[in-house]
């Protein structure tokens, strides 16, 4: 038996010692589990025991998608994991499936949700009721103006040899995270238009993929497959400068009080998935 192998026998056995314990949920790192235990107590209430590390092969403590990915052979409903779409969902990896266990964001991370428009835009104006910024005029711009690259990051991520020409590095150098404050003007007018010339500037010498289009992205929606934390980075860097004299701590006070569970497909499918997981038979 492999030290995997070993590790998910324990962990699916915690359930049956005790009775109070719902599930263990094996998790990518530590600040994942305030959404994740957001998302399961609307799902299916209970206690969860939550693991955000594990021994790899060689003994090491290992945290990260990879490593709760080694355990997909061995989950049950008693140990599942939740991890991060990444790419992998654009990419079209197979497998990644409740009926396997397996829960995931369907936004490149949870950091996306906590960016996501709406609902961002709501707890906003609760705490900033004049600002006249509006980060849902802000995030569709800047979804419009992702939704090519991203496609061809998906396209370009597929083989060694194209990522060297588009990888997510190169597509986050176009996605500047501090913009001044003169650039938020009019929801971010300026801002937008110098990551939308960023983005024409990069891509100007690459080929066109042949097919362009991907099931699960659109425009709407493209800001939410950025990588999670640099959107979030933006979106705490612009609101940082939108509360400064307001009496509002930006991130404590509205960032990081995403507790919504529904009312967009993303967040949806994270409610189906864990629905079908945690349902007793």
């Amino acid at each position: 038996m492999n030290r995997i192998e070993e590790q998910a026998r324990y962990y699916r056995n915690i359930p049956l010692r005790d009775r109070s314990i719902r599930a263990v949920v094996h998790l990518e790192d530590t600040e994942d589990r305030l959404f994740w235990e957001n998302q399961l107590q609307k799902a299916f209430p209970g206690n969860y025991h939550f693991i955000t590390f594990s021994k790899n092969e060689k003994g090491n403590d290992v945290h990260g998608c990879e490593q709760c990915l080694c355990y997909r052979t061995y989950l049950t409903k008693n140990f599942f994991i939740c991890i991060d779409s990444d790419l992998r969902q654009l990419k079209g990896e197979v497998g990644l499936t409740a009926d396997a266990y397996i829960a995931q964001t369907y936004a490149y991370s949870w950091e996306n949700h906590f960016c996501e428009a709406e609902n961002l835009q709501r707890r906003f104006i609760e705490s900033v009721p004049n600002s006249d910024f509006d980060f849902r005029i802000f995030l569709q711009k800047l979804s419009t103006v992702v939704y090519k690259p991203l496609l061809y990051l998906v396209h370009y991520s597929q083989s060694s040899g194209f990522n060297k020409q588009w990888n997510i590095t190169k597509f986050n150098a176009c996605l500047p995270l501090q913009p001044a404050r003169n650039e938020l003007t009019d929801n971010g007018i300026a801002y937008i238009e110098h990551v939308k010339q960023l983005f024409e500037d990069a891509l100007q010498n690459l080929q066109q993929p042949e097919n362009m289009e991907n099931e699960y992205l659109e425009e709407t929606n493209a800001y939410l497959h950025i990588q999670g934390h640099q959107l979030y980075k933006l979106v705490l860097h612009i609101g940082t400068i939108l509360c400064k004299g307001a009496g509002v701590a930006f991130k404590t006070d509205i960032l990081d009080k995403s507790i919504h569970t529904d009312g967009y497909l993303e967040i949806d499918n994270v409610q189906s998935d864990l629905r079908i997981i945690t349902s007793t038979e």
